[in-house]
């Protein structure tokens, strides 16, 4: 029978995780692994050496023994082997559950509803942590169900933490006569009108500039009198954006990198607004960041009211009768 031996190696605890990822996926017999000061140490059969030799990091090789020593060396050090086995199975385990559930707003009602659609999703203590295109369509989906209540949301993970952070959408006042006309707050293409009151000035197709007039408050009689009205509506228009969002280059998947950056940069969407279209302009890698560049057609409403001039446009309604 060939005997077996066993290299002995270090290598810095800053890299140990990326140790443990190559040893997965390259199936690396790490045996023995232990902490010793600022450094892992561990065994790793001689006939795998060349499959070390290509990990991209730095490691420093100690010295290679024979099958019959490293048994009776284990056999010394079997409880530092056990403890440091749990140690890392709890790192793994960390590392794709939910040991946590964090929602960070100040309405008690929707922090409760959002945790039992949380639990409906499947998403609870000591389930599995989400992917990018999970917390993404999710977060379209709160957005959606809690809309008349939140003005902004984001979902993300850190580590094996789930978080929701909202603001509660501002109480509007009561309702009374508004005779300020409407103008558009930024540039656009009109998709649609919804208006209950005022001269509408615009159609659907129409392009607009920021400021330009879209339902004012004046209309002429059939007797050809000037009469002011109150005005209420909303314009909606195509809108025209482009995003972008950064993160710390770790090497990371660069897919899992993508779905990191558009749901960054999906949460700078304004919570009122739909997406229309969605394009990636550009992604861009360096050493230091990846950035992700997106370019948005949005639904929004653009109808922001004028100067209020609501007592003199009231008496000059009295005046003309």
């Amino acid at each position: 029978m060939m005997k077996i031996g066993y290299d002995k190696y270090s290598v810095d605890e800053s890299l140990i995780y990326s140790l443990l990822i190559y040893a997965r996926d390259r199936k690396l017999k790490l045996i023995h692994l232990q902490k010793k000061d600022s450094q892992f140490l561990f065994y790793l059969p001689v006939y795998q050496r060349y499959i070390l030799k290509r990990w991209d990091y730095p490691y420093q090789y100690i010295a290679t023994i024979g099958l019959l020593k490293y048994i009776f060396f284990l056999s010394r050090q079997h409880l530092n082997f056990i403890g440091v086995l749990f140690f890392f199975i709890s790192i793994f385990v960390s590392s794709y559950l939910i040991f946590d559930i964090q929602i960070e707003g100040t309405l008690p009602e929707v922090n409760k509803s959002m945790m039992k659609t949380l639990q409906k999703e499947n998403i609870d203590l000591l389930k599995p942590l989400q992917s990018y295109e999970k917390l993404n369509d999710l977060l379209l989906q709160f957005k959606d169900i809690y809309k008349e209540k939140v003005e902004y949301m984001n979902i993300y993970q850190t580590g094996s933490v789930f978080h929701i952070e909202y603001t509660k959408r501002r109480q509007e006042t009561v309702k009374k006569d508004d005779y300020r006309n409407l103008y558009a707050k930024e540039d656009g293409m009109i998709q649609s009108l919804d208006v209950k009151s005022g001269h509408i000035l615009v159609k659907k197709n129409d392009y607009v500039k920021k400021g330009d007039l879209l339902v004012e408050n004046t209309i002429i009689s059939t007797q050809n009198k000037t009469k002011i009205i109150p005005v209420e509506g909303h314009v909606y228009a195509y809108t025209f954006h482009q995003y972008e969002a950064s993160l710390p280059n770790k090497k990371q998947d660069y897919g899992e990198a993508f779905y990191q950056l558009l749901l960054n940069i999906r949460a700078q969407i304004p919570t009122e607004a739909v997406i229309d279209k969605e394009n990636v302009l550009q992604m861009t890698s360096t050493r230091s960041k990846i950035t992700l560049k997106m370019h948005y057609t949005l639904i929004e409403d653009i109808a922001v009211k004028g100067e209020d001039n609501e007592e003199n446009l009231k008496a000059r309604n009295m005046h003309n009768g």
